[in-house]
């Protein structure tokens, strides 16, 4: 456990003891924040201009109550508050105040740019651990915790989760008792590794830390020995001098390695050559659905990447029953160029829609519902049988999506990348951005839960662990405001960084066009143009059409809502076309993909994962399958052609492949990423990066919208009928009666006819 002192990624907090005459005035604890820097004489050099100084009250710690209501006084160091004890875990610091009887803890968000490094997460997450008390060390693993009592040997290893309302989440992960790590022996945690300093033969072992210990005899975390002799002669003075020693491991950002700076294929050729990264996600789409047919016509000249096994596409022998039919087979089957695209429903794909997807035996005639529990591969025959249309069916040419087609066929796509969980739009959007579903299993974008969801508090997003190890040269995009806000900052963002909430007000209230972490996508054109791209960027599409607004139609390609796929080439078109034409085309990656499949057929069974969080469950859902396949494309001028990646291990892509790449890519060690289990042992995709020299882009052409005419004119769907009441609730609800903004709604919808024709809501609705 720390004490005196805790480290956080690149910097350090240096708790000091208040000087006596500060305590009689006002108990507290000074503080300063270092910028670490391991290739400084001094690591710890003071930078005045980054320098954070300040005194915590010792309120901040102990509350109201900080003897504990003992009435002879505080009787231990930490009871009395000579000692704070801070543990950094991620991108959060837990407080510890352990006593005789009780282990009181208080969990601390982290932003070392704010005045007080140290936050409260509202509401305050604090209490008491069941079975942590005085003598019991802690020592922080990442997204874990190893509790040890040197006295008997005893451990326990617990699951860290800031969404938990104890933080060490029970039941313990691993358990037991060693036989040869005692009082004697002191645990220093370094990385991904443990070194175990024996204090009586000045000695050591370095023990790699395994939170999933495979050995069938033994749950112990710590495998091996790795290695072990002697410690360093500086170690190795009296016993009484080493006890008085401290050891704290602070890992740096893993530099490039200059032997490898020039090998395409490894992460340091992709840190050498791209600077800019682009993440653009899109909605609802399959694999097969869209993408099926890419190598409909043969297969050579194809660059296989991790394994060479054939295209995995579609074919025409692939069907779903249908069982209102007699069980009639329908195959997939393809869209002609001039067949309608948008759908008058929004096809079923919550989770347990998708489960139903998965799990329908068809040949059987069966939901085969004990599958998921005996962990045994889906049979995708569900599709027709939860839908009850045989729209899923259906499928896009190459000739239909010439641009999605057209990148992948010209750039990197991969053939075997999964959504993250069989669910919608945000549960697996939160998998893209955090790491895990953030306790989903559904959709959270609607008010009232939508309005209020920062509030409470979350797992870390990707922009959070970036902005605590240093990295600030990152933003996100937004085409559209939903419900008045950017949807990705408000839900994956949003009162994680204080310092942040309060740089991006003045953009939120329309008052800031120019916010440096929040903009428009001509915003971002404009900063590809002129080559001030980010390092990371976020790109929202327009999620559904405005219905008369200034936004136009639908860019996500959404299968209904107002454009279909027509816009969404377009749009996708326009970013590729300003990104070849931008100063920084050859240092920038771009990432295409989807959330989710939207209902759609695809055959391949997705596979079962690794759980983001130990504990993870919701209504029986341990979050360890992945959903269906989606696509993911990849755009550089330093990717082969026709090249088809898929994972060179045994775990599979998703969207966490992303975050884990990013994160090896800025540099930032697996022991300080705190995005859970899955992006911890994700596969990376720095393998696509074959080429030793950029290659000039190809122009790709659009159907024309004058070929597409079934997109000219959509009809209203279900969605906009749930949407334009909440919208105007949102505007308006707090000023008027109930049954006044039902009358708005109604009269905006009994207006349209289809989208062209639909108002949008103005100020003549409100008078």
């Amino acid at each position: 456990m720390g004490v005196d002192d805790a480290s956080r990624g690149l910097c350090h907090i240096g708790v000091r003891r208040a000087r006596s005459v500060v305590q009689d005035y006002s108990p507290c604890f000074p503080f300063r924040l270092f910028q670490f820097d391991p290739s400084m004489d001094n690591p710890l050099s003071v930078d005045l201009k980054s320098e954070t100084t300040g005194a915590w009250q010792k309120k901040k710690f102990w509350g109201t109550r900080p003897d504990f209501g003992n009435p002879d006084g505080p009787a231990r160091a930490y009871d009395k508050g000579d000692k704070l004890l801070l543990l950094p875990l991620g991108t959060f610091v837990l407080n510890v105040i352990p006593t005789t009887g009780r282990g009181s803890f208080k969990l601390f968000s982290f932003d070392p740019r704010s005045v007080d490094p140290l936050y409260d997460i509202p509401p305050s997450i604090m209490g008491s651990f069941g079975t942590i008390q005085y003598n019991h060390i802690l020592i922080p693993l990442g997204d874990y915790v190893l509790d040890r009592l040197p006295e008997t040997g005893e451990y326990w290893l617990w699951s860290f989760d800031p969404m938990n309302g104890t933080v060490l989440a029970r039941p313990a992960v691993q358990e037991g008792q060693w036989e040869d790590i005692d009082e004697t022996h002191r645990l220093i945690p370094m990385g991904d590794h443990v070194l175990d300093w024996d204090m009586v033969n000045a000695g050591y072992r370095l023990w790699r830390f395994n939170p999933r210990s495979r050995d069938p005899n033994s749950d112990n975390p710590l495998s091996g020995p790795v290695r072990w002799g002697p410690m360093p002669d500086r170690f190795r003075r009296s016993l009484e001098e080493r006890q008085a020693m401290t050891l704290t491991c602070v890992q740096e950002l893993r530099p490039v390695k200059e032997d490898r700076l020039d090998t395409p294929g490894t992460i340091d050729f992709m840190r050498t050559k791209i600077k800019h990264v682009v993440y653009y996600m899109l909605e609802n789409r399959a694999f097969d659905h869209v993408l099926g047919w890419l190598y409909e016509g043969g297969q050579k000249g194809v660059n296989f990447i991790g394994h060479d096994r054939p295209f995995d596409g579609a074919n025409r022998q692939m069907y779903n029953v249908d069982p209102d039919t007699d069980n009639e087979r329908v195959y997939l089957n393809q869209y002609g160029l001039d067949d309608p695209d948008a759908l008058k429903y929004d096809p079923y794909h919550d989770m347990t829609d998708t489960m139903r997807h998965l799990f329908y035996d068809g040949d059987g005639a069966r939901y085969d519902s004990t599958a998921y529990n005996e962990r045994r591969p889906p049979h995708m025959g569900g599709f027709i049988w939860n839908q009850g249309t045989h729209d899923p069916m259906k499928t896009f040419t190459p000739e239909k999506l010439p641009v999605l087609n057209g990148l992948a066929r010209s750039f990197a796509v991969c053939d075997e990348w999964f959504c993250s969980m069989p669910g919608a739009t945000d549960s697996n959007r939160a998998f893209a951005l955090t790491g895990s579903a953030l306790g989903q299993l559904n959709n959270f974008m609607n008010p009232p839960q939508y309005t209020t969801w920062p509030d409470v508090p979350h797992r870390s997003s990707i922009w959070k662990v970036l902005w605590v190890n240093g990295f600030d040269d990152w933003k996100i995009y937004n085409s559209i405001p939903w419900y008045q806000f950017v949807l990705t900052y408000q839900l994956y963002l949003k009162g994680q960084i204080p310092s942040l909430d309060g740089a991006v007000s003045g953009y939120l209230a329309g008052k800031d066009k120019t916010a440096k972490y929040i903009g428009t996508l001509d915003q971002f054109k404009d900063d590809v143009r002129r080559g001030q791209l980010p390092a990371f960027s976020f790109l929202e599409p327009v999620w559904i059409q405005g219905g008369g607004g200034s936004y136009g139609p639908a860019t996500s390609y959404h299968p209904f809502g107002g454009g279909g796929k027509a816009p969404g080439e377009g749009a996708l078109n326009d970013i590729y076309e300003a990104l070849k034409a931008g100063p920084r085309w050859n240092e920038t990656l771009l990432i295409i993909t989807f959330d989710e499949h939207g209902g759609f057929y695809d055959h391949v069974a997705p596979p079962y994962a690794k759980r983001p969080w130990p504990n993870d469950a919701n209504d029986g859902f341990r979050y360890d399958l992945m959903g269906v396949r989606v696509p993911a494309i990849l755009v550089s001028p330093w990717i082969e052609e026709q090249t088809v990646f898929r994972s060179s291990t045994g775990v599979k892509y998703d969207s966490t492949s992303i975050l884990a790449t990013l994160l090896h890519w800025y540099g930032i060690p697996k022991a300080r990423w705190g995005l859970g289990e899955r992006t911890h042992h994700a596969p990376t995709f720095e393998g696509v990066f074959q080429r030793r020299v950029p290659r000039d882009p190809p122009a790709l052409r659009p159907r024309p919208a004058s070929e597409q005419g079934s997109n000219q004119s959509s009809p209203l769907t279900s969605l906009h009928h749930q949407v334009v009441p909440r919208l105007v609730h949102a505007l308006v609800g707090h000023s008027l009666p109930a049954n006044e903004t039902r009358k708005i709604s109604d009269q905006i919808l009994s207006q349209a006819t289809d989208l062209s024709s639909q108002p949008a809501p103005t100020a003549r609705h409100y008078e």
